[in-house]
């Protein structure tokens, strides 16, 4: 395993503006890089399969298709090559919980109340140099 030194590259899955503002702005002042976005399942797919983010945040609900879209798609690739997921949305039923966990989704949060919640899972995750990301 590789020596820890970089923060994390992130990719957000959000279909909201306003959303995606506030989430930009909160992920900066970590020092994480967001290398890329999108609002609808299939576009998030290919750019998720091209950069190889070390985390995903995903809405449920999008433009097209849905955040279990996504979260379907990554958990048919191997482990090591599966983006740390965080699901960030206003359907927090457990139903729709339940769901994600089962897709892989390691984290879970309502984004009315919790969505700073997000910065701590990223201070808590850093990029090896071998370019696996690391949940501390």
């Amino acid at each position: 395993m590789g020596m820890i030194d970089r923060q994390p590259r992130i990719y957000l899955v959000e279909d909201s503006p306003i959303i995606l503002n506030l989430l930009t702005e909160l992920i900066q002042t970590t020092g994480a890089t967001i290398i890329g976005h999108s609002d609808n399942a299939r576009a998030a797919v290919a750019d998720i399969d091209a950069l190889r983010p070390d985390v995903i945040t995903v809405d449920i609900l999008l433009r097209s298709g849905t955040g279990f879209d996504v979260l379907k798609e990554i958990a048919k690739k191997k482990a090591d090559q599966q983006p740390v997921r965080i699901v960030l949305t206003n359907y927090t039923m457990p139903v729709y919980r339940d769901a994600a966990e089962r897709l892989g989704a390691e984290h879970f949060f309502d984004k009315a109340t919790e969505i700073r919640e997000v910065l701590t899972v990223l201070a808590s995750t850093k990029r090896n140099s071998d370019g696996g990301a690391v949940a501390a």
